[in-house]
């Protein structure tokens, strides 16, 4: 296991708020695919291409989605609320307990974690790939006639990148 490598994503969704663990839905077995090319790419980075290897944590702990009492259209939190006195103290809270050498923010929500981050932790390394939300992927033009398997980690090469 690699713990102190740390995966973020942006909020928990209707199966990680069923299961109570992030990265249990689609985007999970999504984010697993990426890992396999992340883990040939950047073995330095991604030491296992196993995804239950690594720290797991949201950017925000509030569930966004259809259907969810109280949604309110929005998959994802803003900035503001990532940013929030009590979502600071959070994520704070268990980024200081997992102690993380290496952070991959896992699309441009969960990166406004980030200012967090640097506030909290000592010493690390950042990098940003894009979330494996299917619509994320799916789109880009460039991979169309592409098998989905193919296309996720094809975007997770295209996407990794470290931050300065």
């Amino acid at each position: 296991m690699y713990p102190r490598v740390l995966l973020v994503g942006a909020c928990p969704g209707a199966n990680e708020e069923e299961h109570g663990r992030p990265f249990v839905g689609n985007s999970g077995q999504n984010l697993a695919v990426m890992l396999q090319r992340l883990h040939v790419l950047r073995p330095d980075i991604f030491p296992s291409e196993r995804l239950d290897d690594y720290s797991l944590i949201n950017a925000h702990s509030l569930p966004r989605y259809r259907g969810r009492e109280g949604y309110d259209g929005r998959t994802e939190p803003l900035r503001e609320e990532i940013l929030a006195n009590e979502n600071r103290t959070r994520f704070a809270t268990q980024i200081e307990h997992l102690e993380p050498t290496t952070i991959v923010y896992l699309g441009v929500t969960a990166e406004f974690a980030h200012e967090i981050t640097e506030t909290t932790v000592a010493e690390f390394q950042a990098y940003r790939t894009s979330h494996s939300s299917t619509p994320a992927w799916n789109a880009k033009a460039d991979y169309i006639g592409i098998q989905a398997d193919e296309k996720l980690r094809q975007w997770a090469e295209d996407r990794l990148e470290q931050i300065i």
